[in-house]
C-alpha cells in the first residue's frame, strides 16, 4: 500500500519517492491529523485479532455490473462462503454456534446456511442452534451507492468526461461495504467471480480469466469468470473491475501474462502510456524473485490505474491497482518522476510476497508488509541506480520518520491505535524499513536474506507475527535478537547524538559522542545499544577509523581518541555508511564544516555538514555554502540545501536560493529548489518570473512550473496579479497529463490572497459550462481550488467570507466527490467563524459520508473547532499581551542578527493576522455586553 493523501500527497512520506509525484503546493491547510498531538488518542484500546475458529475458505462472489448498474452505482450480488472449523473444542460453546460477519450498509435479502440470522447495518450475525461443523453459508444482498470499498466513476453533467467504470479498493478495513465478510487480514480464502457485464467493457478480478460467456437472452451481456484456487487472499486484497479501460499487454515472464490498464478519462491514457508507465515491471519481476529466493506465484500480473483508488496504490493479489497520478509523464521524465514512479512499482510487487503471499495476523504487524515494501525499493535502487541515490533513498526513509517522530513516537509493532489506518505512518515505512537496513548491516548481507528466504519459505500462503520473523533471522545468524527488538521493534524513539570534536596537540582528535533522547514520560530509553563508525580524514587524505560502543554500563556518553600522526584533521564522518538510525548536532567548527560538505564521502555527511553552516547563519558559514553548493555533484544534497537555506530565513540565504534558480540546470534539483522558493523576495520573484519567460522555459517539466506558479503567487505583488490570472485563462485542463501546472496556477492565486485571485478561485470552483453545465476545471485542480479558498477567505471581507462559506457548505453537503467533499470540509474550518455556521453540516457529512476508519478523527476535528469556548472574559487583553509579549521576545533574542533577517514583513503579517483575531474577540465582547445590557 502506498498511501496518498487527498490531493495526491503522502503524508508523513508514505514511499518517499511518490512524494515526487505530487508536491504539495499548499501548507498549512487544516487536516485531521492535528487532532491528536501523540499517536493515539486516550479513548484508543488495544486492538486484537478475531477468534480463528470458525473461518471462511472459499468465496463465490457474483456480481450484476452491467452499464445500468455502474450509472446508478448499484449491483446486486451474492456470495456463497464455504466454511471450515477446526476439529478441537474450545471451553466455550459460543465461539462454535456464531459467526460474526462486517458487513455495512449493505441491503441483505436473504441469508441460507444458518439456523438464524441479523443484521444491524454493519455487522450481520449467523448463529447455529448447535456446534458449527463446516458448510456453506449464501448471502442475497443488494449494494446502493457505496461510500467506500466499491468506487464508481460514472459521467453526469457535472463532470460528462469521466470514463464510466467501478473498481474496488480496500485497504485496511473497507472491502466491508461491498462484501459480506471477515475484514480481517488472518482470514484468508480462494476465491471465485462471476461478473455479469456489458461486452464492450473490460473485466477483470484476482487470479485467472477462466472464461467469457454470452449472456442466453441479451446479446449485449456476458459473464465473465476469474478463479484464484492455488493461493488464499484476506479480505483487503480482493479486487474486482470493471467498465470503460485502455488496455496494454506486455512481455510475459516465465509465462505469466503482464498486462495494464487505465480508465479512459483523458487523451494522455493510452496504450503506449501504460507501456511506458510500467516499463520496468517484466524486469523488476525477474530481479525480485531472485532477491527473495522464491518463483513469483501468481498465474498472472495485471496492473490497473484509475482516479478512484483510495490509496495511492493497493498490492491486490494478481491485481496491483495506482492512483492515476501515477500514470508516466514524458514531460517530467528528468525530474525525477521515472524513479518515483518505479519506487512505488517495486513497492507494491514487493509486496506480492510480504503482505500477499505472507499475510500479518493483526494490524499491529504491519510492518512485516510495509516496512518490507519500503525496505525493499531501496534495495532496489542500491542495485540499479547509483550508490549516492540509493544512499540517499535510505537517508530520506530516516528523515522522514524522524521528522514524524517530533510529533509523537510510539513503537513499530503497537495494538494500541483509533484506527487501523492510523498504523499506516511514517513509523511503519520509512521508519521500519530503516530498522530493517540496520539489521542488514547486523546480520550482514548473506545471512540477512538467508534468514529472509527461510521466512518467505516458511510461512508462504500463512499469517505471520513479529516474533516469526524474528526467529528466522536468528535461526539464519544464530545471533540472539531480542534486545534489538526490544528497543527498536517493541520500544519507542531513536538516538538522537550530540557530537563533540577537538584536535589535541600532538595531532590526537578526540571525540564525544552522547545519546540525548532520553523521556521517561514517553518511555524512550537514555541508552540505546549501538556502535557508531566515526571516520576521520586528514589533509593528505588518509582515513582514521574508529568506533563508539554504547551500552547499558557505558551510559549515554562515550568519549574515543583517534591519532592522526603528522596530519592534521580535515574532516569528520559520523556513520559514513549509514548502519544505524539517528539524528546528529554536530558543530565542529567552520573550516571542519566546510571541508565535511566539499569533501565528504557520504551523502549524510555533506548534508549534515551544510545544515550547520546555514543553522550558524554567519557571512563567512554562508559564503562557504554558497561557494560549496556549485561545485557539489549530486542533486540530492542540493535539494537538501535548499530547503536548509528556506527554512532559515535568513537575507544571506535567501540570496544564495535566487542565485541557484540561476545557475541550477539539473531537473531534479531544480524541481525541489523551486518549490522550498516560498520566501516573499523581490529577487527570488524576478528569478522565478525569468525562468518562465526565458529559453529554459521549454525545458521545464510541468512540475517545476507548477513549484513556479505557486510561489510567484506567494509574493503576492500587485502585478502579478494579472499575471496569474491571465496564466490560469490561457492553461486549458490537461495541458499536462496530471494538470500540475493548473494546479500551480491555482495554488498561486490562493496564496496571493487578493480580492480579484479569490474571486477568480471562486468562480474556477463554483461556475459552470454555459452550454453543458459541466465543472470547468477537472476534480483535481478543483480539490487544490476549494484549499486555495480556504487558505486566502480569512483576508476577504466578511461578507464575502459569508457568502463563500455557504457555497461551500452546499458543495460539502451536495456534491458526490468524496475527496472533494474533504477538501471542502477543511476549507468551512479554516474559514474560522466564518465557517461555524456551517460545522453541523461538515460533522455529518464527515460521520455518514466516509470509511469508518477516516471518520472518527475527521469528526473530532470538525467538532473540536466547534467547540472552542470563545466566551470567557478576558480573552482580548491576554491575547494582545500574549502578542505584544511575542514581539518583544522576537526582538531581543534576535536583536544581534536582525540586519540579516527578512523579518519585518513575517512579523507584520502575524501581527495582522493577530489583530484580525483581537479585533473578531472584541466584538464578540462588546455584542455580550450589550446583550447583558439589555437583560
Amino acid at each position: 500500500m502506498c498511501k496518498l493523501a487527498d490531493n495526491g500527497v503522502q503524508p508523513g512520506c508514505v514511499v518517499h519517492q511518490a512524494i515526487d509525484l505530487q508536491d504539495s503546493v499548499f501548507d498549512g491547510i487544516p487536516s485531521a491529523n492535528v487532532v491528536n498531538k501523540g499517536f493515539a488518542s486516550q479513548s484508543a484500546k488495544p486492538s486484537y485479532a478475531p477468534h480463528s475458529r470458525i473461518l471462511p475458505s472459499h468465496l463465490k462472489i457474483m456480481l450484476d455490473a452491467r452499464e445500468t448498474s455502474l450509472r446508478s452505482k448499484t449491483v446486486k450480488a451474492q456470495v456463497c462462503i464455504q466454511l471450515s472449523v477446526p476439529n478441537s473444542s474450545v471451553g466455550s460453546v459460543a465461539v462454535d454456534r456464531e459467526l460474526v460477519l462486517d458487513a455495512c450498509n449493505l441491503r441483505i435479502d436473504a441469508v441460507s446456511g444458518a439456523d438464524s440470522w441479523s443484521y444491524d447495518g454493519q455487522k450481520l450475525r449467523l448463529e447455529w442452534n448447535s456446534n458449527y461443523r463446516g458448510g456453506s453459508v449464501v448471502i442475497d444482498y443488494i449494494i446502493e451507492s457505496p461510500i467506500t470499498g466499491l468506487f464508481f466513476h460514472v459521467p453526469d453533467k457535472l463532470v460528462p468526461t469521466r470514463a464510466l467504470h467501478c473498481l474496488t479498493d480496500h485497504e485496511t478495513e473497507r472491502a466491508r461495504y461491498w462484501l459480506p465478510c471477515i475484514d480481517y487480514p488472518l482470514a484468508r480464502t480462494t476465491l471465485e467471480f462471476h461478473i455479469t457485464h456489458n461486452s464492450k467493457h473490460t473485466c477483470v478480478a484476482n487470479g485467472i480469466h477462466e472464461s467469457t460467456i454470452a449472456v442466453a437472452d441479451d446479446s449485449d451481456l456476458v459473464v465473465t469468470t476469474y478463479r484464484l484456487m492455488n493461493h488464499t487472499c484476506p479480505s483487503y486484497l480482493i479486487c474486482w473491475a470493471v467498465g470503460d479501460f485502455v488496455v496494454a499487454e506486455d512481455t510475459s515472464v516465465d509465462g505469466m501474462p503482464i498486462k495494464y490498464f487505465c480508465s479512459r478519462d483523458s487523451h494522455h491514457v493510452t496504450p503506449e502510456a501504460l507501456k511506458v508507465t510500467f516499463a520496468e515491471t517484466p524486469g523488476m519481476i525477474r530481479w525480485l524473485q531472485k532477491k527473495v529466493g522464491s518463483a513469483f506465484p501468481w498465474e498472472k500480473y495485471y496492473q490497473i490505474v484509475s482516479p478512484k483508488v483510495e490509496g495511492g496504490a493497493m498490492e491486490n493479489i494478481s491485481l496491483v491497482t495506482y492512483r492515476d497520478v501515477y500514470l508516466y509523464n514524458n514531460d517530467a521524465a528528468n525530474d525525477g518522476w521515472r524513479e518515483a514512479v518505479d519506487s512505488v512499482n517495486i513497492h507494491e510487487m514487493a509486496h506480492t510476497y510480504f503482505g500477499d503471499l505472507i499475510t500479518i495476523r493483526h494490524f499491529e504487524h504491519v510492518w512485516l508488509k510495509e516496512s518490507w515494501a519500503t525496505f525493499i525499493s531501496s534495495v532496489w535502487s542500491e542495485d540499479h541506480h547509483s550508490h549516492e541515490f540509493a544512499r540517499y533513498d535510505h537517508f530520506l526513509n530516516m528523515e522522514y520518520y524522524m521528522r514524524e517522530a517530533q510529533s509523537y513516537v510510539r513503537p513499530i509493532v503497537c495494538k494500541t491505535y483509533d484506527s487501523s489506518w492510523d498504523m499506516f505512518d511514517s513509523h511503519t515505512y520509512p521508519g521500519g524499513a530503516y530498522r530493517l537496513h540496520m539489521l542488514r548491516f547486523i546480520l550482514g548481507e548473506d545471512t540477512f536474506w538467508t534468514g529472509v528466504r527461510n521466512y518467505v519459505s516458511t510461512f508462504s500462503g500463512k499469517y505471520a507475527e513479529t516474533e516469526d520473523f524474528k526467529r528466522c533471522l536468528e535461526s539464519a545468524s544464530g545471533l540472539n535478537l531480542t534486545k534489538f527488538f526490544d528497543q527498536w521493534i517493541y520500544g519507542k524513539g531513536y538516538p538522537k547524538i550530540k557530537a563533540a570534536f577537538v584536535c589535541e596537540p600532538g595531532n590526537v582528535c578526540k571525540i564525544t559522542l552522547e545519546q540525548t533522547q532520553g523521556d521517561r514520560e514517553n518511555d524512550v530509553p537514555a541508552v540505546f545499544e549501538i556502535v557508531v563508525e566515526v571516520d576521520v580524514v586528514d589533509l593528505e587524505g588518509k582515513v582514521h577509523s574508529t568506533i563508539v560502543s554504547f551500552s547499558e554500563s557505558t551510559g549515554p556518553k562515550v568519549t574515543v581518541f583517534v591519532t592522526l600522526g603528522n596530519s592534521k584533521p580535515d574532516f569528520v564522518e559520523i556513520d559514513p555508511r549509514g548502519k544505524v538510525l539517528h539524528s546528529l548536532d554536530f558543530n565542529p567548527g567552520l573550516s571542519v564544516l566546510e571541508a565535511g560538505a566539499r569533501r565528504g564521502r557520504d551523502i549524510g555527511t555533506r548534508i549534515n555538514c551544510y545544515r550547520q553552516l546555514v543553522k550558524l547563519g554567519t557571512i563567512p558559514s554562508l559564503k562557504a555554502v554558497s561557494e560549496a553548493l556549485r561545485e557539489e555533484h549530486f542533486f540530492g544534497v542540493r535539494a537538501q540545501v535548499y530547503a536548509a537555506l528556506s527554512e532559515s530565513k535568513l537575507r544571506d540565504a535567501t540570496c544564495i536560493l535566487a542565485d541557484s534558480l540561476v545557475f541550477e540546470q539539473e531537473a531534479r534539483a531544480l524541481r525541489a529548489l523551486t518549490f522550498v522558493c516560498t520566501i516573499k523576495d523581490e529577487r527570488i520573484r524576478q528569478e522565478l518570473k525569468t525562468l518562465l519567460n526565458e529559453n529554459r522555459a521549454s525545458r521545464l517539466t510541468a512540475r517545476i512550473k507548477r513549484n513556479i506558479y505557486a510561489n510567484i503567487g506567494r509574493q503576492r505583488h500587485p502585478e502579478d496579479i494579472d499575471f496569474l490570472i491571465a496564466a490560469r485563462r490561457s492553461t486549458p485542463p490537461y495541458s499536462d497529463t496530471h494538470n500540475f501546472i493548473l494546479e500551480g496556477i491555482v495554488a498561486g492565486l490562493g496564496h496571493h490572497r487578493s480580492s480579484r485571485c479569490f474571486d477568480e478561485l471562486v468562480d474556477l470552483v463554483f461556475s459552470r459550462d454555459e452550454s453543458t453545465g459541466a465543472r470547468i476545471i477537472p476534480e483535481t485542480v478543483c480539490i487544490t481550488a476549494v484549499d486555495a479558498i480556504g487558505a486566502a477567505a480569512i483576508w476577504q471581507d466578511a461578507s464575502r467570507r459569508r457568502e463563500v462559506a455557504e457555497q461551500l457548505a452546499e458543495l460539502v453537503q451536495m456534491d458526490t466527490a468524496h475527496r472533494l467533499r474533504k477538501a471542502g470540509i477543511r476549507a468551512l474550518v479554516a474559514l474560522q467563524e466564518d465557517g461555524r455556521a456551517h460545522y453541523a453540516i461538515c460533522e455529518g457529512v464527515a460521520r455518514t459520508a466516509f470509511a469508518a476508519q477516516d471518520t472518527q478523527k475527521l469528526v473530532e476535528f470538525v467538532k473540536g473547532m466547534r467547540n472552542l469556548d470563545h466566551t470567557y472574559t478576558g480573552q482580548v487583553t491576554e491575547l494582545k499581551k500574549v502578542t505584544s509579549y511575542m514581539l518583544y521576545s522576537f526582538f531581543a533574542a534576535n536583536l544581534s542578527v536582525f540586519e540579516s533577517l527578512k523579518t519585518v514583513e513575517l512579523l507584520e503579517e502575524k501581527l495582522k493576522r493577530m489583530e484580525a483575531i483581537v479585533m473578531t474577540l472584541e466584538a464578540k465582547d462588546s455584542a455580550r455586553e450589550e446583550a447583558h445590557a439589555s437583560e
